[in-house]
């Protein structure tokens, strides 16, 4: 904590309510230190606005497959006290169940949940609209990632599926990648310098590509298990989560893997945050998010 318990003696200021104020504090020291905040519920997704620097996590709050209407989408920046409630299911008539990955496109801001994606104005956490995947065979959304074009790319994990949503054809959702090959899809991220996907399975903890003719290859020479979020550092090197073991790996020139961080509690959804360094990290069953930063 360090820096982080110095900072919260000195804050008790204005009568700010406590919780708030240590959710607030712990944010101040990011760039240097890293932050954390605690009592997230099941968060699943981390990731942040390069355009603002604020930060955005998916919470289940349940089962991954529950309809219970109680996800939730949080907003934290260093300037404000955290929103836990920035968009809640059942409140606003937004339905949001067990809110998965997360990606940014513009204003968008895009939410896998079951088998929907729903879009909400990333500043006002309004609902824009509903992406209905259930009649192309969704069973199971996880993970979202957006290409330069602003196309987005959907992870099915139960049914073997990448899907394709093109906002500039009224949001038309075609089947990019299907089949065994796939191994259980879980994470993606976008190479804009292949213009490629690349594929962190849940099943046999693989890594893979797929390019945007739907064709499938293994990437990395060595399995991990169970792997969840994906995405690049600073200098192109692969990082990965892999929720049994708990570690989060780097992933040098696609062939020499290294742990950087151990001894979480299923690590979900990570991504980075280029901007300042640092990893950031869910903690699904620690109903805690946190950040690593790199050297």
């Amino acid at each position: 904590m360090r820096l982080e318990i110095c900072l919260f003696y000195y804050g008790l200021i204005n009568n700010m309510p406590l919780t708030r104020l240590v959710y607030l504090i712990l944010l101040i020291p990011a760039v240097v230190y890293g932050f954390e905040v605690r009592g997230m519920q099941n968060p699943e997704s981390f990731i942040v606005d390069p355009a603002t620097g604020i930060y955005y996590v998916s919470c289940v709050n349940g089962g991954s497959a529950a309809r219970d209407n109680n996800g939730s989408i949080a907003k934290m920046d260093s300037a404000n006290p955290i929103n836990l409630d920035f968009i809640m299911g059942g409140k606003n008539h937004v339905e949001l169940h067990a809110p998965k990955g997360l990606a940014l496109s513009g204003n968008d801001l895009y939410v896998a949940d079951i088998d929907v994606v729903q879009r909400f104005d990333k500043n006002t956490g309004h609902l824009l609209g509903t992406i209905d995947l259930k009649l192309v065979g969704a069973v199971f959304l996880n993970d979202v990632a957006a290409d330069l074009k602003g196309n987005i790319y959907v992870s099915d994990s139960h049914a073997n599926i990448i899907y394709k949503i093109d906002p500039e054809s009224n949001f038309q959702v075609t089947i990019l990648a299907k089949g065994l090959a796939l191994e259980n899809p879980n994470g993606l991220v976008y190479d804009p310098a292949f213009k490629r996907l690349i594929v962190a399975t849940g099943g046999k903890g693989k890594i893979l590509t797929v390019d945007m003719n739907g064709k499938t290859m293994l990437l990395v020479n060595k399995q991990f298990k169970s792997l969840n979020g994906i995405d690049f550092d600073r200098q192109g090197n692969l990082l990965v989560s892999s929720s049994i073991e708990g570690k989060i790996y780097r992933i040098k020139q696609y062939s020499v893997a290294e742990v950087i961080k151990e001894n979480i509690h299923t690590p979900s959804d990570i991504s980075f945050d280029y901007k300042n360094n640092q990893v950031l990290i869910p903690s699904f069953g620690g109903n805690i998010v946190f950040t690593h930063p790199l050297d």
